[in-house]
């Protein structure tokens, strides 16, 4: 499938902007992000859509506060249409939750794999913005769907297993022809200086190993705010607007939306 999603990426160039997000391990924050970069491009007047493509263990939903009548599993399965499993959420981003919990999502095949990407792309000419929040690790549940990306963050930690495996997700997809940019977010840093390090450790490689030009996105702090967000089942960025974490998910949105080739289609709102 690794051709099919790279075609799909090729076309992606008329549309909604993909980004997928990723991880090469679980617990470094990738859903939170994703949720709240959602809902922040949301806010600022893009046609978002949020798709959980975590198979099987999909939880952003979750963090979100929603609870979905149909999820991407039975869209997979053929016992919902496309728009059956688009549902509103906060920030008035558009999501589609992922299948939690459910072994077949978890070993989708790659016919399933291909009606999941179908469904991304067939959202395209409706949205400014697809954000895609990948599954952690390296299998083909994973990188379909970032080889199908125009633009790929990866999330990691100052965690010597997390960058170990943030740069073995790179690796995978580079060696499989991902050519598209590559963006880096350090999660949980308790300061700058760290997050700098963390990112020059996993652009050393890149460069040495595997001549790829990693893109430095921004951090995002150590903030209670964030668990504190997730306790009350909604993003930190709508929950808790002035908090630090907040502002730095602010310039990282900044940064990402340089690539989006859509305009604003309304003007900037915060929902309280």
């Amino acid at each position: 499938m690794t051709e099919k999603a790279r075609n799909g990426s090729n076309d992606a160039r008329e549309g909604a902007t993909v980004i997928a997000v990723t991880s090469g391990k679980c617990g470094v924050g990738k859903t939170s992000l994703s949720v709240n970069l959602a809902c922040e491009f949301s806010r600022r007047g893009y046609r978002t859509t949020l798709v959980d493509a975590d198979l099987g263990l999909a939880n952003a939903h979750i963090l979100a506060g929603m609870r979905p009548g149909k999820t991407l599993c039975d869209y997979v399965e053929g016992n919902a249409e496309l728009s059956d499993i688009l549902e509103e959420g906060p920030a008035r981003v558009r999501f589609i939750a992922g299948g939690s919990g459910v072994k077949g999502m978890a070993n989708l095949d790659e016919q399933g794999r291909r009606k999941a990407l179908n469904a991304i792309l067939e959202l395209r000419p409706h949205c400014d913005v697809i954000l895609v929040d990948t599954g952690a690790g390296v299998g083909n549940g994973v990188t379909d769907f970032v080889l199908a990306a125009d633009h790929t963050v990866v999330v990691t930690t100052s965690n010597f297993a997390a960058i170990a495996d943030a740069y073995g997700i790179i690796k995978v997809v580079v060696q499989d022809g991902y050519r598209n940019p590559i963006h880096c977010v350090v999660n949980r840093v308790r300061s700058p200086e760290e997050a700098e390090q963390v990112f020059a450790k996993i652009k050393g490689c890149t460069e040495r190993f595997l001549n790829f030009d990693l893109n430095w996105l921004g951090l995002l702090p150590e903030d209670t705010s964030v668990e504190s967000a997730v306790m009350k089942r909604l993003p930190f960025s709508e929950a808790f607007p002035s908090s630090v974490a907040s502002k730095y998910l602010a310039k990282l949105v900044t940064s990402l939306a340089r690539y989006v080739s859509a305009s604003p289609k309304s003007q900037p709102t915060r929902t309280r």
